[in-house]
């Protein structure tokens, strides 16, 4: 039986090895020369009794045993950085780091109150706030890169925990000059062959819209796609095109060149939601930061 006597920095540097395939592009990250890495991960390879690294000339890969061990090697070192999150805890929110992604439109209109004031409360905690898509969001959330995702359900792995926060309506938006544009609501079925600008398949919010179309029989002409709210609206502004957003993401805009409607027979909703990473710790700030989310919206929802 192998006597396991790995070290933390052995990680490190096998990790981040094998995440640029280049020693020396990996030792500059890490800011250490080139051969202490190569040691370190030599040493490493001895310990576990096999190459980690095919070397070939000033190429290399990861052989089948390297692949197999980057997978425990992240999850080991997650692990870690999780435990050394939970000692440092023990101060409260005085120090620490906090990592949320989240998805667009709720990054546009309902992110920022809650940023204000939890950056107002605890100003020593360093707070970043990435934009992506949902499932780039869970990806990262199950390797660590992320404390905390703001996405919709349903979750897409088995490694996201879902707590759903929100429910809104989907709207149809369409130009002044639009022929839908003096109705009161549209049903869904009407959006049959109209030319649509929507998001990109990419997008939850697109996969949704495209399940209700697909029950309800509907096949739009989708005439442009793009990963911006903003686009889709000018769109609808300068041309017969309609679109739909959700109804969080349109608060606050009075546009004199759109009129937004609301659909019918369904109405088509979606549920946006905290995501966590199951079988990762939850740190502290992560925890508050959610705990404002929650008051925030659902003292809205209570309200409304």
């Amino acid at each position: 039986m192998i006597q396991m006597a790995i070290k933390f920095r052995q990680l490190q540097y096998f990790l981040a090895a094998a995440e640029t395939l280049r020693f020396t592009t990996a030792a500059e990250q890490l800011f250490v020369t080139q051969p202490t890495l190569s040691h370190q991960i030599a040493q490493l390879e001895s310990t576990v009794g096999t190459p980690l690294f095919d070397r070939i000339g000033k190429n290399m890969r990861l052989t089948e045993a390297g692949r197999l061990f980057k997978v425990y090697a992240a999850r080991a070192l997650n692990e870690l950085e999780a435990g050394q999150t939970a000692l440092a805890e023990l101060d409260g929110l005085v120090r620490g780091t906090l990592t949320i992604g989240v998805i667009q439109s709720f990054s546009r209109r309902l992110l920022p109150p809650v940023l204000g004031e939890f950056l107002g409360r605890y100003p020593n905690i360093r707070l970043r706030v990435e934009e992506m898509t949902a499932s780039v969001i869970e990806h990262r959330l199950a390797e660590g890169a992320l404390d905390l995702g703001i996405a919709f359900a349903p979750a897409v792995t088995e490694d996201t925990e879902l707590e759903p926060i929100l429910e809104e309506r989907l709207l149809l938006v369409v130009g002044r000059d639009h022929p839908l544009a003096r109705r009161r609501m549209v049903r869904l079925a009407e959006l049959d062959r109209r030319p649509m600008a929507l998001l990109g398949t990419e997008f939850s919010t697109r996969r949704l819209v495209d399940r209700y179309f697909a029950e309800a029989e509907v096949q739009p002409e989708v005439i442009c796609e793009t990963n911006s709210i903003e686009v889709m609206l000018g769109a609808v502004m300068q041309s017969r095109l309609a679109t739909i957003i959700p109804e969080k993401a349109l608060s606050g805009d009075k546009g004199a060149n759109f009129r937004v409607l609301p659909l019918g027979s369904p109405t088509p909703v979606r549920t946006s939601a905290l995501l966590w990473p199951r079988h990762r710790f939850r740190t502290l700030a992560a925890r508050t930061f959610a705990g404002m989310v929650r008051e925030r919206l659902l003292g809205r929802a209570a309200d409304a």
